[in-house]
C-alpha cells in the first residue's frame, strides 16, 4: 500500500471500523515508515466498561521494524456506557492523559503510545502489545506484596513529577474532587440503591451501616479542602495494572485529575490488597512510597493524609 508519511489516520468511530489502511497510516506515524499492514486479526481483551479493548495481530506485505501486534482502545458500543464515558468525561481524560504522559521520561511507566486521537465523544488510542510480556492483575484475587509494593512506587513517581499542582495548573481535562462532587456523590447515591438491593445479604450489618454512612457523607467528602494535590490516576485497582519484568506498568487513565497523592495509595491499598495483608504492611509500603517520592511531602503528613483517603476506594467503587 503506497501512503505517504502525512498521511494521518482519521478517527474511527467503532473498533469495527479498523481496516489494514488505518493500521499502516497509524504505524507511520508512529515512525515505522516501512510498515505496510496486509492483513489483520482482531480480538477483545479486558473488561472495560467504558471502552472497547482489542489485541490486534498484524500481517504485513514485507519486513518492517513495525511491532507484530498492539492494543487498541476505542469508546464503548454500548449505549449506558457510552453515555457515561461521554457525562463523566472520561474519553477525553483518557486521550488527554496519555498525551502528558508520554511526553514525561520522569514518571510512571506506561504502555508505549503508538497513536492517539478522540475528543469528548471518542477514542482511538494504539499502544504496544505487553500481553505477551506482562500479566494482567486480577481484582478478585487482588495482588501480593511484592506487586504492592511495584506498583507504590509508580504511584509515588507519578505524584512527584506533577507535584506540587495549584489548582490553577490543572489542565481544563483533569478531574477535581470538587468539580466532580454532585456527578459522582449522584452516582454512589444510586449505588447503594442497587447494593441495597442486591448484594445486602452477603454484606453483614455493620458493613451496610458503613456503606450508608459513606454514601450520606460523599458530597461532603468530594469538597474536602485541598492542602496538596498533584496529578493523580484515580483509579488504581490492580485490574487496571499490567506486572512486566520491570514492574507495574499504568493502563486505563479515564479518571486522571487533581487530588491529594493518598487517593491513589488509599484506593489501591483498600481495594487491591488483602486486608490481612494491608494491616500487616501498609506502615512499611507507605515508608516506600515516601522514600520514592522523596523531599515535598513529609512522612506524617502522608498518614494523616493516607487514614483520610481510605474512603477513595470506597467511594468510586460504589459509584
Amino acid at each position: 500500500m503506497a501512503l505517504g508519511n502525512q498521511d494521518a489516520p482519521r478517527l474511527l468511530d467503532r473498533h469495527e471500523d479498523i481496516d489494514a489502511a488505518w493500521l499502516t497510516r497509524v504505524l507511520r506515524a508512529a515512525g515505522h515508515a516501512d510498515a505496510d499492514v496486509l492483513s489483520f486479526e482482531a480480538r477483545p481483551i479486558g473488561a472495560g466498561n467504558v471502552s472497547e479493548t482489542l489485541r490486534v495481530d498484524l500481517g504485513f506485505a514485507a519486513p518492517t521494524s513495525a511491532p507484530a501486534s498492539v492494543v487498541c482502545k476505542f469508546r464503548s458500543n454500548d449505549a449506558i456506557s457510552h453515555a457515561h464515558g461521554i457525562g463523566s468525561g472520561s474519553y477525553l481524560r483518557e486521550l488527554e492523559s496519555y498525551r502528558a504522559l508520554r511526553a514525561r521520561d520522569d514518571v510512571c511507566r506506561i504502555p508505549t503510545v503508538l497513536w492517539v486521537d478522540g475528543h469528548a465523544e471518542n477514542i482511538n488510542l494504539v499502544m504496544e502489545d505487553l500481553t505477551a510480556t506482562a500479566r494482567a492483575g486480577s481484582q478478585v484475587e487482588g495482588c501480593g506484596l511484592d506487586d504492592a509494593r511495584s506498583v507504590v512506587t509508580e504511584l509515588a513517581k507519578l505524584h512527584r513529577g506533577f507535584h506540587p499542582m495549584s489548582l490553577a495548573e490543572v489542565p481544563a481535562w483533569g478531574m477535581t474532587m470538587a468539580g466532580a462532587a454532585d456527578y459522582w456523590s449522584a452516582a454512589i447515591d444510586r449505588g447503594l440503591t442497587v447494593i441495597k438491593r442486591d448484594v445486602a445479604d452477603r454484606l453483614s450489618g455493620p458493613e451496610v451501616d458503613t456503606i450508608a454512612a459513606a454514601a450520606a457523607s460523599a458530597a461532603d467528602w468530594y469538597r474536602l479542602p485541598m492542602e496538596r494535590g498533584t496529578l493523580t490516576h484515580g483509579d488504581p485497582r490492580v485490574d487496571n495494572i499490567l506486572f512486566g519484568p520491570s514492574g507495574a506498568v499504568l493502563i486505563d487513565w479515564q479518571i486522571t485529575g487533581w487530588r491529594n497523592p493518598m487517593h491513589d495509595i488509599g484506593y489501591f491499598l483498600s481495594g487491591s490488597v488483602t486486608v490481612e495483608s494491608r494491616r500487616l504492611s501498609e506502615h512499611d509500603l507507605l515508608r516506600l512510597y515516601a522514600d520514592t517520592f522523596g523531599s515535598g511531602y513529609e512522612r506524617r503528613a502522608i498518614e494523616r493524609d493516607y487514614r483520610l483517603q481510605l474512603l477513595s476506594g470506597l467511594m468510586t467503587t460504589m459509584a
